[in-house]
């Protein structure tokens, strides 16, 4: 992945790799290397890779970098994913759980490290 120099649109966009990872298996030790393997993008030398998480029952991911030349955390949670688990998102979240409508892009949360 070539970096856009912003980093929370380059989290945002990375967030969906990892929720693809998760889904086909990776687990905390390997799902850096699962994501940039499924999504054959690499992680800008800007960002640090710090965790991801993914709930099967809602289909809910999130993913947290450390942006190296500012100091703050990113966390980016994805948004329904058409092409990782679309029905999941449909039925577990946009249905049932958190109510976010469906095509909505990932949400991008900034938090300032003190």
């Amino acid at each position: 992945m070539v970096s856009s120099y912003i980093s929370t649109l380059d989290a945002s966009n990375l967030t969906y790799e990892f929720e693809k990872a998760r889904i086909n298996g990776a687990n905390d030790k390997n799902a850096m290397e699962k994501a940039q393997e499924v999504g054959g993008k690499k992680i800008p030398s800007n960002l640090e890779y710090l965790d991801s998480t993914y709930d099967n029952k809602t289909g809910t991911s999130g993913t947290a970098f450390l942006d190296k030349n500012t100091g703050e955390v990113i966390i980016a949670y994805t948004g329904t994913n058409k092409d990782g688990n679309a029905v999941q998102d449909i039925i577990g979240a946009d249905n049932g759980g958190i109510g976010m409508v469906f095509g909505i892009p990932s949400i991008t949360v900034v938090i300032m490290l003190k």
